[in-house]
């Protein structure tokens, strides 16, 4: 598949097909996700593997109670001085699906990363954590390119401590993201997207 299908076909999916993925796939991608640059040419990186409901439910018990207090009507229909945006569309359908959408996926990757905590003193000190999306975005891309599709959860501060612990994870390590691996459904319901002018994104020499 050419660099621009794949990039063009990545989409993130909530819901997922009960079929197995290969997990020779699985590998390919990680492989894929190790290509990406790192700050300290040391790429070190881990991924810790959630393949049973059993792991899944220990794992993300927080996340479920996240996705059952969330009432769907209410936040849509709460008056609002605005029309309702596309991002808030995008809440409304996500939020009810962010235990499912790990659980139902075949795989479940949690990528970590050496930081003991984040610093954004300054933008260079948030190296290790720039550096880890690097691997996210090929993880996203290899999926892609496999047939496969992600959804993604980013851990609240105190859902991120909660897991690190029930996973041990090292002290030293921080957990960016739980990614959900698997074959979309093609019945999920597709919300409409952002798609920002490039021509007016692009500011030559200076932004004004």
């Amino acid at each position: 598949m050419e660099f621009y299908d794949v990039v063009n076909k990545r989409r993130t999916s909530r819901e997922f097909l009960d079929k197995d993925v290969d997990f020779d796939k699985i590998k390919r991608i990680l492989e894929a996700g190790n290509k990406a640059p790192t700050w300290n040419h040391n790429r070190n990186w881990s991924y810790i593997i959630l393949k049973t409901d059993e792991e899944k439910e220990y794992a993300f018990e927080h996340a479920k109670k996240i996705a059952d207090r969330f009432d769907v009507e209410k936040y849509l229909n709460v008056p609002r001085p605005y029309p309702i945006t596309l991002g808030q569309l995008m809440y409304a359908h996500a939020m009810p699906r962010q235990f499912t959408m790990l659980k139902d996926a075949p795989y479940v990757i949690i990528p970590v990363f050496k930081s003991k905590e984040l610093n954004g003193d300054s933008v260079s000190k948030l190296n290790p954590f720039s550096t880890i999306w690097c691997v996210i975005e090929n993880i996203f891309l290899a999926a892609a390119a496999e047939g496969l599709s992600c959804s993604m959860r980013i851990p609240l501060n105190e859902e991120h401590d909660i897991v690190k612990e029930k996973l041990k994870v090292p002290p030293t390590y921080m957990i960016p993201v739980f990614i959900g691996i698997g074959y979309a459904d093609p019945n999920e319901k597709e919300l409409e997207q952002c798609f920002p002018d490039i021509d007016k994104q692009i500011h030559f020499g200076r932004w004004k």
